[in-house]
């Protein structure tokens, strides 16, 4: 399911000319993982801007956040 939000987000980020790197956190945790440890049959996707260290809002890039922003636009104005 992982690879479908991906590719759901890549498509998105193509097609609205927003710019966007895939990176993989595999120790990283979430909402919506703990949800999944909890038993809960959901679908997660995560999106956000670069930050250098978990936490890092103080190192995180203004063009991060507003493309970031764009592409939860992109996707809300999907539906």
């Amino acid at each position: 399911m992982t690879f479908m939000f991906r590719k759901s987000f890549k498509d998105l980020a193509e097609k609205n000319k927003i710019k966007y790197n895939v990176d993989i956190y595999p120790y990283y945790g979430s909402d919506g993982s703990a949800a999944l440890l909890a038993g809960y049959d959901i679908r997660v996707g995560l999106i956000g801007p670069g930050v250098s260290a978990s936490h890092g809002a103080e190192r995180t890039h203004r063009k991060g956040i507003a493309e970031t922003y764009k592409l939860a636009k992109a996707y809300i104005n999907n539906f």
